[in-house]
């Protein structure tokens, strides 16, 4: 199986997250350590720390949470990857997991002050979730064999563990149903010369 180029790029990316955050864990900013200043902490991010909104996405702490999560993303992207690049060009690859990862990570605030999360998986189902609404846009028909599958992983993913940030699941998901839609849409509109 040959990766695209972004695919590569963001599966290296996403590994690198936990190098930079094994890293990052033996420097101290007021005795804590620098990787858990660009998690997402909710509290913090109320407080004005809205980077951690797009930090969290690429750093993961050198814990045994976060050696999984960045296995099971980085599987997924590699494993997603043709039909990633089925239905984006390079640059919407990029953008679509970049704004999905970060409405997931917006909507992971709606757990409370009190939760902090990590990891790139809001944007993988943003763009999982973009390329249904792609076909969608692009065929003018619903396939119900992908649409299930798209749900068995979600809840399978979703709710397996209990640590997963259920929350940025879906808000990826729903900023990726939206993005693929217009992505398609534009597609279908240059390929038939549509208005």
């Amino acid at each position: 199986m040959e990766l695209s180029k972004q695919g590569r790029n963001l599966t290296l990316v996403v590994v690198g997250g936990l190098v930079a955050g094994t890293a990052l864990a033996s420097v101290r900013v007021d005795g804590v350590p620098l990787t858990y200043l660009l998690l997402q902490f909710n509290s913090l991010v109320a407080m004005g720390w809205v980077w951690q909104l797009a930090t969290s996405v690429v750093v993961a702490p050198p814990t045994l949470s976060g050696v999984f999560d960045v296995g099971f993303n980085a599987m997924a992207l590699v494993w997603l990857d043709s039909f990633f690049t089925l239905a984006y060009s390079r640059n919407q690859y990029y953008l679509v997991f970049v704004l999905t990862a970060i409405a997931g990570n917006i909507m992971s605030l709606a757990a409370g002050p009190d939760a902090a999360s990590f990891g790139a998986s809001g944007g993988i189902f943003g763009l999982l979730a973009g390329v249904i609404s792609f076909d969608v846009a692009t065929s003018r028909r619903v396939d119900f064999t992908l649409v299930a599958w798209f749900v068995v992983v979600f809840v399978v993913s979703s709710f397996l563990f209990a640590s997963v940030d259920w929350l940025a699941h879906v808000g990826g998901a729903l900023l990726g149903l939206a993005l693929g839609y217009a992505i398609g849409g534009r597609r279908r509109r240059e390929d038939y010369a549509l208005p």
